[in-house]
Formats: C-alpha cells, sequence, structure tokens
C-alpha cells in the first residue's frame, strides 16, 4: 500500500505545481470549488482502492494460475507488450463507458469538470475504479503475471494523470504515437464536433485505427453537455443512476427497460435531470448573501480537508496493521468528511446534520475502545446531550462558519 500512498502525495505535489504555474504564467484561476469538489471525488476512490486494490490483486492471482492461457515471465519485449495490452484493454473499457448507459452512469462523474486541470485527473469514482478492474483481468486471464499488471497499471494511471491540463500545447511528432494534453482535451470537450472522440489513454493509433480520432482545432468547452447545479459530493455521484431509474420507471415492457440498461446514453429523453432535481435535490435554507462573502467557511473546509488527506495517506499505509473494525471505522469517518465539505460549498444550513452524525461516530467509536460499562455510559450521555442540544448547537455552529 506505501506506493498508493506515494501516488497520492505526488498527485498533490504537481497539482500545486500545476496552480502556481497556471496563475504566474498564464493568469489561470483555478475555481476553489471545483478543486475541492474534484479531489473530493478521487479522495474518496482512493479510500474505497484500499479495500479493492487487494482484493483486485488475489483476483488477478487466481486467474493467472487457474485460467491462465500463457506461463509469461518477465523480459523487455514482455513488458512493452503487456503496456500495449493494457492500452488497448483500456480503449475498450474507455469507449464502453461511453457508449452503454450504465458504464455512462459511472463514468459520467468524472466528465462533469467545467475546469481542465490535474484535479479533473482524480475524479474516478468506485464504481468506475470496480468496472476497470474486471477489464484488467484478461491480463492474467493471457498469462502475466499479477506483479507484472499492478506494476503496468500503476504506470499506465501516472501517464494518464498528467494528460489532464490546459498548460502544455501541442507536442509535434508525438502526437502521432502518444495521447497528449492536446488529445485528451478534446476527449473532455461538451462540443458537438468533439462528442465521443479519443478514447486512448497513452497510444493514439487505437483511436485512429478504430476511427474515433480527433485533432484539436479549437479551444474545447469541458464539462457534461448539461452541467450540473451543484457540488453535492453524493449527487455527482447518483444522479445519473436515479436519472436512469426515473427512465426505466417510466418505460413500459423489459426490452425498452433493458434498453435503458444496456443502450446507448441518447436513448434518454433529455427531461431526466429536471426531473429528478426538482423531486431529490432539497433547496433547504440558504445563508444569507451577506454571510457568503465569508473566508471562514473556507478555512474550515481547508482543515478539514487537509486532515482528511493526510488521514487518508496514514490509513494507505496501515490499512494492513488496523483492524478490520478501525478500517471501517475511518474509512467511515472520511467518507463524512468528504460528503461535509462538498455540502458546505454548497452553503445550506442543513449541513450541521452531517457534523452531528460524524460527532456522534467518533464518540461511539471511542467508547468501543474502553472495558467498563463507565466509559460507554459517559459517551453516550455526551450523545444524549448533543441531541438534546441539538437546535441550540446548529445555530451556534452556523455563526461560527459563517461568521453570521
Amino acid at each position: 500500500m506505501t506506493i498508493y500512498a506515494w501516488g497520492i502525495l505526488a498527485a498533490l505535489f504537481f497539482i500545486a505545481i500545476e496552480m502556481l504555474l497556471a496563475k504566474k504564467k498564464f493568469g489561470i484561476v483555478f475555481s476553489y470549488k471545483k478543486i475541492i469538489s474534484n479531489i473530493s471525488i478521487g479522495a474518496a476512490e482512493r479510500l474505497f482502492n484500499i479495500w479493492l486494490g487487494g482484493m483486485f490483486y488475489f483476483v488477478f492471482r487466481y486467474i493467472n494460475n487457474h485460467f491462465g492461457i500463457l506461463d509469461i515471465a518477465a523480459s523487455w519485449y514482455s513488458w512493452i507488450i503487456l503496456m500495449l495490452l493494457t492500452d488497448f484493454v483500456w480503449y475498450w473499457y474507455h469507449r464502453f463507458g461511453h457508449e452503454i448507459n450504465i458504464l455512462w452512469a459511472f463514468h459520467i462523474v468524472h466528465h462533469q469538470s467545467e475546469d481542465f486541470n490535474y484535479t479533473t485527473s482524480t475524479r474516478i469514482t468506485v464504481f468506475q475504479a470496480l468496472v476497470r478492474n474486471i477489464f484488467w483481468c484478461v491480463l492474467p486471464f493471457i498469462g502475466f503475471p499479477p506483479e507484472m499488471v499492478l506494476v503496468t497499471l500503476v504506470v499506465h494511471g501516472g501517464y494518464s494523470f498528467f494528460t489532464h491540463t490546459e498548460l502544455v500545447g501541442k507536442l509535434g511528432w508525438i502526437e502521432k504515437v502518444f495521447i497528449t494534453p492536446s488529445h485528451h482535451r478534446v476527449h473532455h470537450a461538451s462540443d458537438t464536433e468533439y462528442l465521443d472522440k479519443n478514447y486512448g489513454d497513452m497510444f493514439v493509433f487505437w483511436d485512429k485505427m478504430f476511427g474515433t480520432f480527433k485533432e484539436e482545432d479549437f479551444k474545447p468547452t469541458y464539462g457534461i453537455t448539461k452541467p450540473l447545479k451543484t457540488h453535492s459530493f453524493l449527487w455527482q455521484h447518483f444522479h445519473y443512476l436515479i436519472e436512469m431509474g426515473y427512465r426505466i420507471n417510466h418505460s413500459k415492457g423489459i426490452i425498452n427497460k433493458l434498453k435503458i440498461v444496456f443502450g446507448k446514453p441518447d436513448i434518454m429523453h433529455g427531461d431526466e435531470r429536471e426531473i429528478v432535481e426538482a423531486s431529490w435535490l432539497v433547496e433547504g435554507q440558504p445563508i444569507p448573501v451577506f454571510e457568503r462573502r465569508s473566508g471562514r467557511y473556507k478555512r474550515y473546509i481547508n482543515i478539514q480537508f487537509a486532515a482528511m488527506l493526510i488521514s487518508l495517506i496514514l490509513i494507505t499505509i496501515h490499512h494492513a496493521t488496523l483492524s478490520v473494525s478501525s478500517n471501517f471505522f475511518f474509512s467511515l469517518l472520511l467518507l463524512l468528511t468528504l460528503i461535509n465539505c462538498c455540502a458546505l460549498l454548497e452553503q445550506k444550513k442543513w449541513i450541521f446534520f452531517v457534523e452531528y452524525v460524524r460527532a456522534i461516530l467518533f464518540v461511539e467509536f471511542v467508547a468501543l475502545q474502553f472495558d467498563g460499562w463507565y466509559h460507554f455510559f459517559l459517551c453516550n450521555a455526551g450523545v444524549l446531550f448533543f441531541t438534546l442540544a441539538y437546535n441550540t448547537l446548529k445555530k451556534k455552529y452556523i455563526q461560527l462558519v459563517y461568521q453570521y
């Protein structure tokens, strides 16, 4: 797990470098809310990958031992072949992610950002990571050892991180062989001319071979064709699944319902977003306009976010030495923190409920770490007090965070 921790640190380092260069050399200031939103989604995927990564190593090992067609040893040419096959599998996984509705529901989150920078590359959901690992199973099935596969996936994923930037222009002859930031900018565009193009992750020839290549002819408009109106962590993950559920519920016949799931995304009518937003997105009571000028809530988010990232790195390193219950508790606590940070961006007064749940979870976990009834009694007495004083504490919380 240490390599994943170094990966998180490296990503944060290069994000910081890109932000500084963008501001100093190009006068580009990244949106604070989009940075928090993007990295929150990536942090959640890294959190769940702690569990998924180890699981899929054993899946790869089992497939290779019991079903592997060949017995491939590590050599310079087998590494090259593996990298080519990895990118080929990625091309079709990625393309299916745009052409099969249920897979698009998992992949759409990666395309929601209307900015294009290194933070955008972190927008990978746990659902997308799960589907991607299923596709990777073909590699140990062919006969590549799991160790080779995992190293290749780290290199492959690291390469794609650096294609998410506007600071690098066209790169001449390199673009004839490799996917570059210019190529990937096209892929992330919502412009009609650029839709469903450039699926490759490392090599450009798959797109040219299968007719999905497009040069960057003009500055792209990033995001999805119908931008979201919220930074909600949960809504960004689940809105399209809810839209699909609505359309399935209003379609007649099992065949038509299956088409919604496994057909192309354009099978949707286009009005689902507005309908489900009206039903599912609770407006709540907004913070008054003058309060939004306060920078205090941003400082509060920054403190939580920094603590979350440090905790994520530590959990990644020490995952194997922690008990299952401790791993579960810390994972849930970090997940609630991510939901909390994105909800704070919305500046709604119901955010205090998330704080309440997180506090109770923490107190109960602490209570379970001690022997004796009196520790349990004291902790639950604190929970009872917290519950009885909920409305008063909520008011004080809003005043403190938003300087109200």
